[in-house]
């Protein structure tokens, strides 16, 4: 067991979405010149200078490609116009606009190109070619500024969703920008690229608006809004774009704001409305073994039964939630001398937990990791068989617990869960043992999800239980369910 949930987080470690980047996510390539990079340099950090301060750009900084292109130091200058390289630069360093400046030392002066390249390695987003009359790096920064100030106009969107629940969604931009709450936006999507006859560059895109909406929460880099009207019948969707629906003016003027006041910092911590609700099916295989010395009496089988699970969010990181289970069934024997060859039982479960959501790519995309406190009690409800030191017992105490969630694909999740009791209490309805010297639990689920619909997700999972009681005399008690649970889970 302690193999498999090594195994499963190492690989939710090491696995990630794949999504076209955002154009705002920029790359500065190495500055080519032809006198052996004693310009190039300058060039490269006055323009490198510029991009780090940009409010449009989120700079990916170029130490992250020296491994990549350490390989190629012989024929560099080749390499950056090599479609594969220059998409393998863009899928590790997550750039979705990467900035290729050359320049070429004449008599009397300096020819500057810069070519902007996509994330696939071969879209031209925008090209300029400018012969200046002296090679000083700062009137070649400052022409490099300009281009950059024009290409940033012409991206089609100021943002892109991240995340879709419901008639709610998160994008990918936030204060830092100049959004602020009821802030209202456009969400379009992408259905064509438009390339020049000659030159192919993109020059366009053909576009279909989707839905309006406007922006109830904002933190420094994303924001969530809500849809307010729909202008199709399709649903918006993961990388849709975002536009933000108020002139350049107003946006510097509130850009201006936030050293003065958080923009809805008020709200950081109001209480939310939102949560889920969900239910499944269970199908359990139970055991319960009862030790008197040498002898071992056991009974196992399989039970059937419903869990209720209910969470709600205070905001986007603080949540609770509450747990419902009940299974019923026949045991048989399995060993031991027990007076009888089967036996019935109804166990049954409840949790009541509190927790912290931590969310390192916001509330609906990307990995998402739990810790949370709170309180469970397991009920073994078996017939009395007391004479055989099997009869209803329970487990109760306060739990500590966590859970791991990453995204597979585009609408499919996994998780893990990983939880014990820090305070186990063992009681007993009928005398079997009396008090308990010490008593133990620990519950581990692995499992994954797949958003059928907005508000609608199916759900399952693989669940291990282990409760155990030890008494004077080397006397114990242990019951253990497997579960496979199945079922749907509902946001409201």
């Amino acid at each position: 067991m302690n193999k498999i949930i090594l195994i499963l987080f190492i690989a939710f470690a090491s696995m990630s979405v794949n999504a076209s980047q955002s154009m705002r996510k920029c790359m500065l390539l190495p500055v080519k010149d032809s006198i052996g990079g004693a310009l190039g340099f300058k060039v490269y950090e006055e323009v490198e200078r510029y991009l780090k301060t940009s409010e449009w750009c989120y700079y990916r900084s170029n130490s992250e490609i020296i491994n990549i292109l350490g390989n190629y130091k012989r024929n560099l200058d080749e390499h950056l116009h090599n479609e594969d390289v220059l998409k393998v630069v863009a899928e590790k360093t997550k750039a979705g606009s990467l900035i290729r400046i050359e320049l070429i030392s004449e008599d009397n002066g300096v020819e500057v190109e810069m070519n902007i390249i996509g994330d696939n390695g071969k879209d031209v987003y925008f090209k300029e070619k400018l012969r200046l009359s002296n090679n000083d790096p700062v009137v070649i920064g400052q022409t490099v500024k300009n281009w950059l100030d024009q290409y940033e106009k012409n991206i089609p969107y100021d943002g892109r969703i991240l995340g879709i629940l419901g008639n709610q969604f998160t994008v990918d931009f936030g204060k830092s920008y100049g959004v602020f709450i009821n802030d209202s936006v456009e969400i379009i999507r992408p259905i064509k690229k438009k390339r020049h006859p000659l030159f192919k560059e993109i020059v366009d895109w053909e576009t279909e608006k989707l839905s309006n909406g406007r922006i109830f929460y904002v933190s420094p880099t994303q924001a969530q809004g809500k849809i307010d009207k729909y202008e199709s019948r399709k649903r918006v969707e993961i990388d849709d774009w975002v536009i933000l629906k108020k002139d350049a003016n107003a946006q510097k003027a509130d850009l201006l704001k936030i050293p003065y006041e958080q923009a809805g910092g008020k709200d950081d911590f109001s209480f939310g409305k939102l949560g889920t609700i969900g239910i499944f099916g269970v199908l359990n295989s139970s055991k319960v073994s009862s030790t008197t010395g040498a002898v071992t009496n056991s009974l196992s089988g399989l039970l059937m039964g419903v869990n209720i699970e209910a969470e709600l969010w205070a905001t986007r990181n603080y949540w609770g939630s509450f747990e419902l289970g009940s299974n019923f069934g026949s045991q048989k024997k399995k060993s031991g001398n027990l007076s009888v060859d089967s036996n019935s039982t109804t166990n049954s479960k409840f949790k009541l937990k509190f927790g912290y959501r931590y969310l390192p790519l916001g509330f609906f995309f990307g990995p998402q990791v739990d810790a949370y406190v709170g309180y469970a009690k397991y009920t073994y409800g078996h017939d009395d068989l007391s004479a055989n030191k099997i009869g209803e017992v329970s487990f109760s105490g306060v739990i500590l617990g966590g859970k791991g969630s990453i995204p597979l694909m585009k609408k499919f999740r996994a998780h893990i869960r990983l939880e014990f009791m820090l305070t186990s209490s063992y009681s007993e309805d009928v005398f079997l043992y009396g008090k308990d010297d010490s008593s133990s639990n620990y519950n581990i689920e692995i499992g994954g999800s797949h958003n059928y619909s907005p508000n609608m997700e199916i759900e399952g999972g693989l669940e291990f239980n282990s409760n155990k009681a030890k008494f004077t005399g080397g006397q114990s008690m242990s019951l253990k369910d497997t579960a496979f649970k199945g079922g749907v889970r509902f946001n409201f």
